[in-house]
């Protein structure tokens, strides 16, 4: 018998903590037995094979976001995470590049001052044209401080470019801020189905992932059609896109109706009726936040 054979297996220990180390993990802080100081060469390879493997989770995430409605928060519910991206990380990477997208369409150099003060003023004969100045009187504060919000309104209504610009940069920290709200009145309409406040949350992210990307879509559909139409002269462009833009919005509205019919797993009378009551749920919370949004913007720009 070959003497090394009964050697024992040389004891490997955890570079964070020293534990010994049973498999790949450690048991006590679970750091990974990888040796991160090595080659180049290996440590492309490394990156590529994590690249690809996260592509194949995307790829199957996406789909499922994006033509199969409901079915990523039942999968998550039903504790399959592995083979999806989960529901919050989903989010941040969809609402990032969305708002990228959106926001370079905006030109602000063409935002005008009248969109905020109206139209400029006609002078009377004999007398100075006066510039409407906004003004807002607030009990609870003093004169001083009502004079210095009077005074930054004055100056955004004579430079709205700040303005705009302050609210796009704000808007993706709005929505994020909205999804808990949104997730809460899930609870309490859906109160007798027995999910817990995180399944309603992942539903909340799901169908808001969905509607960042249809939203996108649409605004890149909108963009090339009408760059198409200008380049080519050919009115049919526009009439493709907007049947396109028809049937998207269709699919969304139908999209969401059916996510709350899977999800929650009603009839289709409560189901409807439910959906209307969130819809308009919905727009009343998106005008608060919307308006909370405005007010937050001014005080910090």
């Amino acid at each position: 018998m070959d003497p090394s054979a009964q050697l024992p297996a040389p004891l490997h220990f955890c570079k964070n903590c020293d534990s010994e180390l049973i498999g790949e993990y450690c048991h006590q802080c679970g750091q990974q037995d990888k040796q991160y100081v090595r080659s180049m060469f290996a440590a492309v390879g490394d990156l590529f094979g994590e690249i690809g493997h996260w592509d194949s989770r995307f790829y199957r995430t996406i789909v499922g976001l994006m033509a199969r409605p409901g079915f990523l928060s039942l999968e998550f519910v039903r504790g399959r995470h592995a083979s999806y991206v989960p529901p919050l990380r989903l989010y941040f990477f969809i609402s990032l590049i969305s708002f990228l997208i959106l926001t370079s369409f905006i030109d602000f150099d063409t935002i005008d001052s009248s969109a905020f003060t109206g139209p400029e003023p006609v002078a009377v004969e004999g007398e100075p044209a006066k510039k409407l100045s906004p003004k807002i009187n607030i009990g609870w504060l003093s004169e001083a401080e009502e004079a210095e919000i009077n005074t930054k309104l004055q100056y955004l209504a004579d430079n709205p470019k700040i303005l705009v610009q302050r609210l796009v940069s704000l808007a993706p920290q709005m929505m994020l801020l909205m999804l808990p709200f949104w997730a809460l009145f899930l609870k309490l309409i859906y109160i007798f189905n027995r999910h817990y406040y995180l399944e309603h949350l992942a539903v909340a992210l799901h169908t808001h992932a969905f509607l960042l990307m249809s939203i996108t879509g649409l605004t890149i559909l909108s963009v090339s059609m009408s760059s198409l139409t200008a380049l080519t002269g050919n009115s049919q462009f526009v009439e493709i896109a907007d049947w396109l833009e028809t049937s998207i919005l269709i699919w969304m509205a139908t999209y969401m109706l059916i996510t709350q019919k899977l999800f929650y797993q009603q009839g289709w009378w409560k189901t409807l009726f439910k959906f209307m009551v969130c819809s308009l749920a919905y727009i009343l919370l998106l005008s608060g936040a919307f308006i909370v949004l405005i007010i937050y913007g001014i005080l910090t720009a």
